[in-house]
Order: structure tokens, then sequence, then C-alpha cells
């Protein structure tokens, strides 16, 4: 009976063991996606926080170009230390969101390596979904660059030194935001990529 009694022993203890990793797993994959519904949500905030700067240095922009038609230079002074502040914040609300992409992407890697076909489904649809949010982020960045193009125009004309200067920083910073904003559409797509070939190696190996 001893023997016996040690095979069952044994036998209760590698089922506990094997019980204990799947809910460990299982712990695994809700934390993961509580993860990821916060990087989502963060996104969102990010989203609504770089549209709202936008209207606002789009209403300064209009506020500038009525105060240099009336001729008013004081107000002038003060519309463009505006519309240099709005830049400032929609710049790092734009870092902040590239931040979250970053966290919101390893978030998904770490999910996926716990998760099946379904969760892989997901991912190539969000893929697709941040796709689209690129090419409308490179779109305004070209709108923008264009818009500030414009205004160094204007300023060549009428002969403001310091604004063509300051103009010429900000072409620079628009620049950079698109190469970077394009450099985030070439990383995504190659995200959606690999998601692609995950969720056929998955389809290929049987999980439902």
């Amino acid at each position: 009976m001893k023997p016996l009694t040690t095979v069952a022993v044994g036998a209760v203890v590698l089922a506990l063991g094997y019980g204990a990793a799947g809910a460990q797993n299982g712990r695994e994959i809700k934390q993961d996606r509580r993860d990821v519904h916060q990087d989502r949500r963060e996104l969102r905030r990010d989203n609504r926080d770089i549209r709202e700067d936008r209207r606002e240095l789009a209403g300064d922009r209009q506020e500038l170009d009525r105060d240099v038609k009336a001729g008013r230079t004081d107000e002038v002074k003060r519309d463009r230390a505006e519309l240099r502040d709005d830049k400032r914040e929609l710049r790092e609300d734009v870092h902040d969101r590239r931040d979250d992409r970053r966290d919101l992407q390893k978030d998904r890697r770490d999910l996926r390596n716990a998760q099946d076909v379904q969760r892989d489904r997901t991912d190539v649809r969000q893929d697709r979904r941040e796709l689209r949010g690129d090419n409308r982020d490179i779109r305004q960045d070209r709108r923008e660059l264009a818009g500030d193009r414009r205004e160094l125009n204007r300023d060549l004309k009428a002969g403001r030194t310091d604004e063509v200067k300051r103009d010429r920083a900000e072409l620079r910073g628009d620049r950079r935001e698109l190469r970077e904003d394009v450099r985030d559409r070439r990383d995504d797509r190659g995200d959606l990529r690999q998601d692609r070939r995950d969720l056929e190696r998955d389809v290929r190996n049987g999980r439902q």
C-alpha cells in the first residue's frame, strides 16, 4: 500500500503543479489584457489632447492673421508667443502619444505570447486602425508644414528678420515631426506584417 500511496501523492502533486501553471498563465493573460486596455485608454486621451491642441493652434493662427491685417503690433507679438506655446504643447502631446504607442506595442507582444488566434486577429485589426491614424497624422503634418511655409513667405516679404528665424526653426521642427510620423507608420506596417504572420502560424498549428 505504501508504494501506491506514494504514486497517488505524486500524481496529485503533479496535477496541482499543472493547475498552478495554468492559473498563473490565466492571471498573466488577464493582466496583459488590462495593460493593453489601459494603454488604449491613454492613447485615446492622447488623441483627444492632440485634437484640442490643433484646434487651439488653428484658432490662434486665425487671431494672428486678424491682428496682422489690423496692424496691432503688440497683439501680434502676443499671438506669436501663444502660437509658439501651442506648438510646444502639441509636440509634447505627440511625444507622449508616441511613448504610449510603444507601451501598447510592448504590451501586445506580451499578450500575444499567452494568447490564441482570436487575440492575433484583434491585433491585426488594431494595427490597421493605427495605420489609418498614422496616415491621418502624416496628412496633418503636411498641412501644418504648408501653413508654416506660407507664414515664412509672408515674413520674408515683410522683412521681419526675427520672425523669419523663428519660422525657419518651426519648419525644421515640422519636418522632424513628419519624419518621425513616417517612421512610426513604417514601424506599424512592420507590426502589421508580423501580426499577420503570427496569425497564419497559429491557424496552421490548429489553434481555435
